[in-house]
Formats: structure tokens, sequence, C-alpha cells
């Protein structure tokens, strides 16, 4: 955007908006907020560059131009201000990332899978039926390691997830307009950002997953190896080898699509490139559509057949952060947060929540307090009643 734009924009005109750029004039609230919402960045990106509002624009830029004309973004920004405003006021998030394992200046592999190995000794998905895979890492992720997860639909967003890596604020979003099966590995790969860079303050916006930086490539690697664990994978093809029955078994149980387990074979070096890009090309949305044919599901039932058919086209349940939401009930509370700001984050009426809280335990104790009667029982000297401090 061009400055005289810009200028015309914020309603002054381009001497003025040069003076403010130059710190010769002071600029007012009213302009503040034009300029950010001219620009598509916080306020606070403006005044404090550094926070993470003031992150999120930069971060946008090397994702792509279209990530911050995105609804999805704009709703991360607003995750980002109201963690600013809460921390401001004592309110700090709880996040229990000290004992993930250091992987500074180890390579990207040896990284993603020193941290998978930590990560499935942390969040346990032994045994976890593939449906529930997702809910149950989710769940794992806010409760054991005290990082948000948010997960809401964005159809049409640019958007597939991103990860806040701050320490204060640690966040991973996943579109929830992606079938269950790539939203869980999408979930995985941004846990892995998040457990990489977990001393570092950057965000990272996830248009696709292609490992095109070594960065992408650790979170990549330790979704793979985090899902689809070595051992669990060579013991099923050396049982069944690489037949469609074992292929189609692995897919169900570790909750991954086929074209993930076939990109994981070759990882793993049971298959070579060409083996790779050749399953790759079989159509395997209509093997899926035939499970329920017994000669195509193998040792599945037709109940779980039927399962892994409506998988694919099944989005993942919509989840809120937790950890941030309990921060802005607090928040609300002791008047730090409105109504409309909580209301929006849980996707909720204000007058309901305001509703909700009415029989607050700190409320009722508060109201009990105002209410009660403080009529003097006994003559007090007069210092009494000017003693303490007034302010």
């Amino acid at each position: 955007m061009l400055a005289s734009e810009l200028a015309e924009s914020v309603g002054i005109d381009a001497t003025a908006l040069s003076k403010i750029e130059n710190g010769r004039r002071a600029v007012k609230s009213v302009e503040l907020g034009r300029i950010a919402k001219a620009l598509r960045v916080s306020p606070l990106a403006l005044l404090e560059p550094e926070s993470l509002p003031g992150k999120m624009p930069l971060a946008a830029r090397m994702s792509g131009a279209t990530v911050a004309m995105g609804s999805a973004y704009e709703r991360l920004v607003s995750f980002t201000e109201l963690h600013e405003v809460l921390a401001e006021h004592g309110i700090h998030s709880s996040s229990k990332l000290a004992s993930v394992p250091s992987v500074v200046g180890a390579g990207w592999f040896e990284a993603a899978e020193a941290l998978a190995t930590w990560a499935r000794g942390k969040l346990p998905l032994d045994g976890v039926d593939g449906d529930d895979r997702f809910a149950v890492l989710a769940d794992h992720i806010q409760d054991e390691l005290g990082i948000d997860v948010l997960v809401e639909p964005f159809p049409g967003d640019p958007l597939t997830g991103a990860a806040i890596t701050d320490p204060a604020f640690p966040l991973l979003f996943v579109n929830a307009e992606h079938p269950l099966p790539r939203s869980l590995f999408t979930l995985a790969h941004e846990l892995g950002h998040v457990l990489a860079g977990h001393d570092g303050t950057s965000v990272t916006l996830d248009r696709e997953l292609s490992g095109s930086t070594n960065e992408e490539r650790t979170a990549n690697a330790f979704a793979a190896n985090f899902l689809m664990p070595e051992e669990t994978v060579r013991a099923a093809v050396k049982g069944h080898g690489r037949t469609e029955t074992a292929l189609i078994d692995l897919a169900y149980h570790l909750g991954v699509s086929f074209e993930t387990l076939i990109f994981r074979l070759h990882n793993l070096g049971l298959i070579d490139a060409t083996g790779r890009d050749s399953l790759r090309s079989v159509n395997w949305r209509q093997l899926v559509l035939h499970m329920p044919d017994p000669a195509v599901r193998g040792d599945l039932g037709p109940i779980a057949a039927a399962r892994f058919v409506s998988r694919s086209v099944t989005p993942p349940p919509t989840i809120r952060p937790a950890i941030l939401v309990a921060r802005a009930t607090t928040g609300f509370r002791k008047g730090i947060v409105g109504a409309h700001a909580l209301a929006k984050l849980v996707g909720r009426d204000s007058g309901d929540l305001v509703g909700r809280f009415g029989d607050d335990p700190d409320l009722v104790r508060a109201r009990q307090l105002i209410e009660a009667d403080y009529r003097p029982q006994h003559e007090e000297a007069r210092e009494e009643r000017f003693s303490g401090l007034p302010y």
C-alpha cells in the first residue's frame, strides 16, 4: 500500500502521515486504529513490534500474501491480543515444556526422532482407536503440555495450520475444513514446530505442509515418526507383507491417510521413490469407497470398514483453546476482559455468559460483602476512622 493510499484511508493528508512516521507528530488513538485496520495488523503490532501481535504480520508475509486476508489469521491475531492483555494483568499461560529435550545443534532428522520418542512417552496413543486419535491427542496436548489447541473450520481459507512457539503462549491451530486423517497429521506437524522451537518466540503459519525448509522437514518427520512409529510399521509389513490388507489395517488403526502412510513407507526405506510415486497414483479414494466389499477390506469387519469410509470425509471436532479460555474467564471475573471478548473466544452469546457467571462464587461473595451491615456498633475514635492508606 502506498503512503498516499494509507493516508487517504486513515483520513489524514500525506504530510501528517509522514510526520507520524518520523516521530514529529503524535498519533491519535482513532488514527492508530484506522492505520492498523488499513494495514490489516493489530494496533499492538504498531505500538510494540516485538510483541506476539507484532510478529504476526511478518509470519504472514513469509507464508504468502493471501494468508493475512483470511479469517483464520484474524482469529489468531485476536488471540495474541487477548494473551497480551491477560499477561499484562498477571494472568499467564501455564505451559509444561521444561522437560522437552533440547535439539539445538541437531540435524533436522535427529531432532525429529528425539522429539517423537519423547512425545510418545508423554502423549501415549497406544490402543487408541484411529477415529479417536485426533481428539485424544488434542486433549493430551492441552492437559499434559499446557499448549492451547484451536480447531475450527475456516472454509476456503489459505491457512491449513499454525503454531505459536512462544513459551509464554504456545498454541496450535488446525483448520477443521479438512478430513480427519489430514487434520491429525497437521496437528502433529504443528506440535513438532512447538517442541522443536519451544525456547523461541516465533510464529509459523502453514498454507501446506511441504518440507521445503529444515524447520518444515523437522515438523513433517516428527509427525510421521510420532503417529506411525517405525517398529509398528515394520512389524506390520513383516507380518503381512506390503499387501493391500496390511496397508488398510495400518491406515485404519493409526488414523492416517493412505497417502501419509505411503510417504512413511518411503521414509523407512521399505519402498523406493518409484514405488512411492506408483502407490501415490493409485486411486485410494476409490479403494476406500469399496471398503464394504469383503475382498477389499481384509481383516476389518463391516462396521469398521464403514467407519473407515466415513473418516475420509469427516472433519475433526471443534476444539477451543482450554488454557486461554480459563485465563480469559479469570480476566472476565476480574473485570479485565469484557463479555464480548470472552463470548467470541468460546463461541457463545455474550448475554448467555453474563447469566452463566451471575452465580460465580467470587461475585456472590463480593455481593455479600457489599450488602453486609457495617453500621458502627461502638464509638470509633477519629484517629481510627482516618487510619490506613486511602488509595
